[in-house]
C-alpha cells in the first residue's frame, strides 16, 4: 500500500475538512483512554487555526485511493478530502509540531510521515536547529515513534488525575 496523496499548506477553504480529519484520526486515540477535544472540533475553531501564525499542512487523496476502498473523490460540498494533516508554530523561541493526524483508513502507509518529515524540512529550511512537540508518556506507539525520529524527552507535564503524563520532545537537526 502506497501514500499516494498530494501536501499542499492548508487554505481556510479547508477548515471542514481538516476538522473532519481530526475527528476521525483522534477518535483512535480516544478509544484507547487518550481523551482529547480533538474528536468534537468544529470548522470554526479550525477557521480560527487557520488565522493564527502558523504553518498548517494538510494531505489529500491522490488519483487513488489507499484504506478502505474509497476514491479519490471529492467531498459532498465539492471539497476536497482531507486525509492527513500537520501544524507547526512558530510562536516561541525554539518551532513546535503538533495535531498531526492521518485518517484511519490511511493509517499505516507512511503519510504521517510523509506530512511530519515536510514540517521537519519546513523548520530546517527557516534556519531553525532544534524543533519541539509533546505526547503521552504512555502512548501505545506515539512515543516510541517519536523517538525514532530523533526525538527526546526534555521535560514532563505530571497529570496526577490520569494515568499519563505529557511529555515535550525536543530533536537537533545536524
Amino acid at each position: 500500500m502506497t501514500s499516494d496523496a498530494t501536501i499542499r499548506r492548508a487554505t481556510h477553504e479547508d477548515a471542514a475538512a481538516i476538522a473532519a480529519c481530526y475527528r476521525d484520526a483522534y477518535r483512535v486515540g480516544a478509544e484507547r483512554g487518550f481523551p482529547t477535544r480533538m474528536t468534537e472540533i468544529g470548522a470554526d475553531t479550525v477557521y480560527e487555526w487557520l488565522d493564527a501564525d502558523a504553518i498548517t499542512l494538510v494531505a489529500e487523496p491522490g488519483e487513488t485511493n489507499v484504506g478502505d476502498g474509497g476514491s479519490g473523490g471529492t467531498e459532498p460540498d465539492g471539497s476536497q478530502p482531507v486525509v492527513g494533516t500537520v501544524r507547526l508554530l512558530e510562536e516561541r523561541e525554539t518551532p513546535y509540531i503538533e495535531r498531526l493526524a492521518v485518517v484511519e483508513s490511511w493509517q499505516g502507509n507512511g503519510l504521517g510521515q510523509r506530512l511530519f518529515d515536510r514540517a521537519e524540512s519546513i523548520v530546517q529550511s527557516r534556519g531553525y536547529d532544534t524543533a519541539q512537540l509533546t505526547t503521552y508518556d504512555t502512548h501505545p506507539f506515539l512515543y516510541e515513534w517519536y523517538e525514532s525520529q530523533g526525538y527526546e524527552p526534555i521535560e514532563t507535564h505530571e497529570k496526577p488525575d490520569r494515568p499519563y503524563d505529557y511529555v515535550t520532545m525536543e530533536r537537533r537537526f545536524e
